[in-house]
């Protein structure tokens, strides 16, 4: 009889869960193809491109909803069937009737692992590089719509219009903050052209004056050519990705690399306050070589932590599937209603709710040294105990 109704079981959520999951990742699919299209202004051509690339960013968010819900509906629905009752008064417990989905959320689990370490290190990237390949016309379609167009940490320009062939900048003023200070360019007229080998934007202008903080650098008559770089702005090949970016695979090897360099730069340091001790030059204690020294080794700091904090957060993160599961299921058999949406919502917000909080705590204090890495399960732990007080809540009655 048993076997029969977990079979059952598995069957009845296996057929939501692929409906439902079809439903919310194509609504994910299109949130994160709308934002971009809004954020970047991205041609047709661009945004079939960024189609595969934000699949499993999509998924990733899909997946423990899509979970829930099935479980939630399922569960719901044979509740108030009176399904789950007489299986109980037959003396089977309630573990075993929630054990069949308990199998499911767990093997589901390592692929939401999956899908979360693909999206930030091959679908995130990858969206980036389509924008960073539309570079050139994104900054045209904003400079003719709207005479100004700017990218975080990588450059902004300001024109008075566009010439009539489309391509011709009127007065342009570019401000390039890949440099300290950001260096001010302005012309009479140029023109823009992406560089994919060097990842430059090159701006052709002329008679243009250069200014860098308050000095005037240059002042050049005719044509000049200006590389715009784009690594601080995008993730060009050669540019160091974040801890968030790096596969699971290559965090080990990057932590290594990161603690050896930890270590000569600890070096370094004590090695020039030994030497200022010796000579006498109490002012190398506290110039400004000591303490850019000091604040690498803050960085380099941050970042190691970060990178400990990574691969715990990732597989948290891909196991909430597992712990949605644990928690919406007894949740659902208690709530004992066979409306798909009232008792969706009843377990999927508190579950959102304290969970996402949960485990933003655990991953801020992991990622600044506080709390071991292990923290960012803090989420799961909670839900954890939720999910075994729903249970013994259901079996006392």
């Amino acid at each position: 009889m048993m076997k029969r109704f977990s079979i059952y079981i598995m069957w009845e959520v296996l057929k939501v869960f692929v409906v439902a999951l079809i439903a919310f990742t194509s609504a994910s699919l299109l949130l994160v193809v709308v934002n971009e299209l809004l954020d970047q202004g991205l041609g047709l051509f661009a945004i079939y491109q960024l189609l595969p690339f934000a699949l499993p960013i999509a998924l990733q968010y899909a997946l423990p909803a899509t979970i829930l819900f099935a479980v939630c509906s399922v569960y719901g629905r044979i509740s108030a069937d009176n399904e789950v009752m007489a299986l109980t008064a037959s003396g089977i417990a309630p573990i075993k009737v929630i054990s069949p989905t308990l199998v499911l959320g767990f093997l589901i689990s390592p692929v939401a692992v999956w899908l979360n370490d693909l999206a930030v290190s091959w679908g995130e990237q990858g969206i980036e590089k389509v924008v960073l390949n539309s570079i050139e016309e994104i900054t045209y379609r904003y400079l003719s719509t709207e005479g100004t167009y700017s990218y975080p940490n990588a450059f902004s320009i300001v024109v008075d219009g566009i010439g009539p062939d489309g391509r011709e900048l009127i007065s342009p003023e570019i401000t390039v903050n890949s440099f300290s200070p950001p260096m001010t360019i302005t012309a009479r007229s140029g023109s823009l052209k992406f560089d994919a080998a060097t990842v430059t934007l090159v701006a052709s202008l002329i008679d243009c004056d250069i200014v860098q903080g308050s000095r005037v650098m240059l002042h050049h008559p005719g044509e000049l050519k200006q590389e715009i770089p784009l690594g601080n702005g995008f993730n060009s090949a050669g540019a160091r990705l974040r801890p968030q970016q790096i596969a699971l695979r290559n965090i080990g090897p990057e932590s290594s690399k990161q603690q050896d360099s930890l270590r000569k730069a600890k070096e370094l340091l004590a090695a020039r306050t030994a030497m200022a001790l010796t000579a006498g030059r109490y002012d190398w204690l506290d110039d400004s070589t000591t303490h850019q020294s000091i604040a690498e080794l803050a960085n380099g700091n941050e970042r190691m932590y970060k990178l400990n904090t990574e691969p715990w957060r990732r597989w948290a993160s891909g196991f909430s599937c597992f712990f949605f599961v644990w928690v919406g299921v007894p949740l659902a058999i208690w709530m004992r209603t066979a409306d798909y949406s009232t008792c969706f919502g009843m377990c999927f917000l508190p579950t959102i709710l304290i969970f996402y909080p949960f485990m933003m705590l655990g991953a801020d204090r992991a990622k600044d040294g506080s709390w071991p890495p292990c923290s960012v399960w803090l989420g799961n732990i909670v839900l954890l105990a939720i999910g075994a007080w729903w249970l013994r809540k259901i079996h006392r009655n």
